[in-house]
């Protein structure tokens, strides 16, 4: 009996951790004038990893575009992140995207 709690407890604790893992890191030319740092992200839950698109990823320019209204943004620096729950069978994954905006 003592061992089938501790292989429920042992079950139960590796399905509560998780891990986040880095896909991709992109970085255009930094400026010499770094006026003003915008920063924009969004992610999406996937679960037994079907995901039938990748929309998320197009809001991210949007939101960079829109905090630099009019502006040149310049020194992008872009990642790809995955957060996983359960075994992988449950995860995030997130985009995040800093720049400067000269206006």
């Amino acid at each position: 009996m003592q061992f089938i709690k501790w292989c429920i407890t042992g079950m139960v604790f590796f399905a509560l951790c998780s891990c986040v893992s880095l896909n991709s890191v992109s970085l255009t030319q930094i400026p010499e004038k770094r006026v003003k740092k915008i920063s924009a992200e969004d992610s999406k839950v996937i679960i037994l990893g079907l995901s039938f698109d990748n929309d998320f990823a197009d809001t991210v320019v949007r939101k960079l575009q829109k905090k630099c209204d009019g502006g040149k943004i310049q020194g992008i620096l872009t990642k790809d992140e995955n957060v996983n729950y359960f075994f992988y069978l449950v995860y995030k994954k997130r985009v995040v995207a800093q720049g400067y905006c000269d206006s």
